[in-house]
């Protein structure tokens, strides 16, 4: 894969999908990892978890991924390469808002809303399949979930602490 591809594949993907940046991540899982084996399925994990603790757009994963395989060009092309698409829409924005109201855009918005989480989830499963592979991944990973969705931690604290406590995990197991 060249850094042109990589940054081709960005634009494609950042312009193709809607909502927050975990939507890229089944497209990229797809055809970084699975499709051309560029990165593993750690490396794209740590990639977005990176970009959770960082400030900046949900979606700067994709310069940790571009910095991981083509260095300092790599993540500064593919940043720029997430938020193109954003600025290329904004007058779709306004035709938008005088639709949205109609019923059939209001429908196609919810498939797609729908479409999306499921490819999030979908991703999901495929990587935790790769990564929960120790009685203490899962204890860290069910810690992590209820942090996040019951307790409602900030997402700093929801890698931090279960992550801590995974440290503390594999030093007795």
């Amino acid at each position: 894969m060249t850094l042109g591809q990589l940054v081709g594949l960005v634009l494609l993907f950042n312009a193709m999908t809607f909502g927050n940046g975990p939507v890229m991540i089944p497209l990229l899982r797809e055809s970084l990892v699975s499709g051309r084996g560029v990165l593993t399925t750690d490396e794209l994990l740590y990639a977005f978890t990176v970009a959770r603790i960082t400030p900046g757009p949900a979606n700067s994963y994709v310069a940790s991924i571009g910095y991981m395989l083509f260095g300092l060009p790599g993540a500064a092309l593919c940043a720029l390469a997430v938020v193109v698409p954003g600025y290329l829409m904004l007058p779709l924005q306004y035709g938008y808002g005088l639709l949205r109201s109609a019923r059939a855009v209001s429908g196609f918005t919810r498939g797609l809303i729908g479409a999306s989480v499921g490819l999030i989830f979908a991703a999901s499963i495929e990587m935790a399949r790769g990564s929960l592979t120790t009685p203490g991944s899962w204890i860290v990973f069910v810690l992590a979930i209820v942090a996040a969705t019951v307790l409602r931690w900030n997402t700093l604290l929801v890698l931090l602490v279960p992550s801590a406590i995974g440290l503390m995990l594999s030093a007795l197991l």
